[in-house]
């Protein structure tokens, strides 16, 4: 086994370590037979309907991709986008605030022919639209749904302003890479000071150049990408509709397990709040957190048992689902991949012009 597979194996033994232990320590008093007997008395068309918002939630997600990818690489496949979009599902819920996705998404992004600093840019930019829509719909959300959050939990006021607070902050410091190349180039040679203490200076120095042409690629296409309103409003269009649809999940889940008395838009509210909050976490997959502001708001309005099967229906549709068909996504080989080999090939043996002369 790989050093990379094990890794990816540690993290999920973190988070499956962190939910049971949570779980235990929060619902001992619920009976493990009765909640199993429960289980099999799921309604299995409203569960479907959840697994369906999740694989909508997952196709909206390559159609942002695509649409972004498109312009810069002509060749891109449907296919090949969801099979990206679904390897950076697997290792962002692996991952702290899912910081892997995006580096995954840009090494399969290079295997289909594009190029590096262009590849950056398309996700950087996805990721400032998926964050912005984030901040943006939860507001909304807010303005019709604030009575929701603010009934019975004092401590929910504390972590709607951290989570949004942080959501912003990313937003503002991407932005800031984004649009200033001089910002970007100054922060990568900062990065750079500690390889000189276990590589030559010459290959620092060639590190340092090929980065620079590559972050000048980056800004070029930020740029274009920039200027393109039709595609930004696009992603934004298809961004909104994702979450909006991601958010309803629970809800599915509540008419699954018999609970009829809370509304769509009250179950809306309450999952944008936890994904809001949950991201933040510095753990795989904002595992403890996630649990603990699921358990926070819907256990005002749940018995022990009910929130029990709640709670472990929704991390297995929106978390576990992440993990299994991301792996499967790693196992298929893409053929687009295999015939521009030759092409990625002969880029990494051309030799590297020194821009800095």
């Amino acid at each position: 086994m790989s050093g990379g597979a094990k890794k990816n194996l540690f993290n999920i033994a973190i988070v499956l370590a962190i939910s049971i232990g949570f779980i235990i320590w929060q619902f001992q008093g619920v009976d493990i037979s009765t909640f199993f007997a429960s289980m099999l008395k799921v309604n299995p068309w409203w569960l479907l309907g959840a697994f369906a918002a999740m694989f909508v939630y997952w196709f909206l997600e390559a159609v942002v991709l695509q649409t972004a990818s498109k312009p810069a690489n002509k060749g891109q496949r449907f296919f090949s986008s969801f099979r990206i979009t679904m390897i950076g599902q697997f290792f962002n819920t692996i991952t702290p605030m899912a910081t892997g996705g995006q580096p995954a998404q840009l090494v399969m992004l290079t295997k289909q022919g594009m190029d590096a600093g262009r590849g950056s840019s398309v996700l950087l930019v996805k990721f400032i639209i998926y964050q912005a829509m984030v901040v943006l719909n939860f507001l909304v959300i807010l303005i019709f749904g604030i009575h929701y959050l603010m009934t019975g939990v004092t401590q929910l006021k504390f972590l709607v302003l951290l989570g949004f607070g942080v959501h912003v902050v990313v937003i503002v410091a991407l932005i800031l890479v984004g649009r200033s190349q001089k910002f970007t180039t100054k922060l990568v040679h900062v990065l750079l000071l500690p390889t000189r203490l276990f590589m030559k200076k010459e290959k620092v120095a060639n590190l340092k150049n090929t980065l620079d042409e590559k972050i000048i690629t980056f800004h070029e296409e930020s740029s274009r990408i920039g200027k393109d309103w039709k595609l930004i409003v696009r992603c934004c269009f298809y961004t909104t509709l994702q979450l909006w649809i991601y958010f309803s999940i629970p809800f599915f889940i509540l008419q699954a397990i018999g609970v009829t008395g809370i509304g769509l838009y009250m179950a809306i509210t309450y999952h944008a709040f936890i994904i809001m909050f949950a991201t933040v976490m510095p753990t795989p997959g904002g595992a403890g957190g996630a649990e603990y502001t699921f358990t926070l708001l819907f256990g005002m309005l749940l018995g022990p048992a009910k929130l029990l099967m709640a709670l472990v229906l929704w991390r297995i549709i929106t978390y576990y689902s992440c993990i299994v068909f991301g792996a499967g996504a790693l196992l298929i080989k893409d053929t687009a991949s295999k015939k521009i080999k030759p092409h990625i090939e002969a880029l990494t043996k051309a030799p590297v012009k020194n821009i800095s002369s």
